[in-house]
C-alpha cells in the first residue's frame, strides 16, 4: 500500500487532501505544527476526524525542525510528499518576514533534503496566487512571477525555485 506524507495536515486544504487520499486507499502520515495563526480548536477537530481512519497517522512536527524530520524519515518510508505546510498571510509577513522564510523556504528545503536522503522521488508543492500580484490580468500560468511584492510571496517563490 502506498504511503504519502502530507504536511499541513490540520489545515483546511490539508485535511481535505488527507481525506481524499484515505478514501483512495492510501496510508497517510500527516504532520502539522499546530500553530495558532488559525484557531487551534478547528485544527484539532479536523485531526480528530482524520484519526477515525486507521490508515491515518499524525505527528505534531514543524518542517522547520530538521532533526525532527530526520527522525520521521528514518522511522517511516514514504512514496511521496505533499507539502501543504506554510505560513500564510501577506499582511503578517510584512511584520515578521523571518518566520515566513523559515517555514516556507527553509521548511521546504528540509523536506527536499530528507527526500533526497531517503530516495523519495515525488513531491507536490503548494504555492500561492500571491506570486501573481502586480501582474497583468488575466493571469496565466506561464507568466514570469519573478517580482514578488511581499515576504510571503517571496518565500513561496523560493520554495518553488528549490523544488525546481
Amino acid at each position: 500500500m502506498q504511503t504519502i506524507l502530507v504536511t499541513g495536515a490540520a489545515g483546511f486544504i490539508g485535511r481535505k487532501t488527507c481525506e481524499y487520499l484515505l478514501e483512495g486507499g492510501v496510508v497517510v502520515a500527516g504532520i502539522d505544527n499546530m500553530n495558532d495563526y488559525y484557531d487551534v480548536r478547528i485544527k484539532e477537530y479536523r485531526l480528530n476526524e482524520l484519526k477515525k481512519n486507521k490508515e491515518f497517522r499524525f505527528v505534531n512536527l514543524d518542517i522547520e525542525d530538521l532533526e525532527a524530520l530526520k527522525g520521521l524519515f528514518t522511522d517511516h518510508t514514504f512514496d511521496s510528499v505533499i507539502n501543504l505546510a506554510a505560513r500564510a498571510g501577506v499582511r503578517y509577513s510584512m511584520e515578521n518576514p523571518f518566520v515566513y522564510m523559515r517555514t516556507n523556504a527553509l521548511g521546504t528545503l528540509n523536506l527536499l533534503e530528507m527526500m533526497k536522503e531517503h530516495n523519495v522521488k515525488k513531491m507536490v508543492l503548494a504555492s500561492t496566487s500571491s506570486l501573481y500580484a502586480g501582474q497583468p490580468m488575466p493571469f496565466r500560468e506561464d507568466l514570469p512571477v519573478n517580482t514578488p511584492i511581499s515576504p510571503y510571496a517571496a518565500s513561496k517563490k523560493a520554495s518553488e525555485a528549490m523544488a525546481y
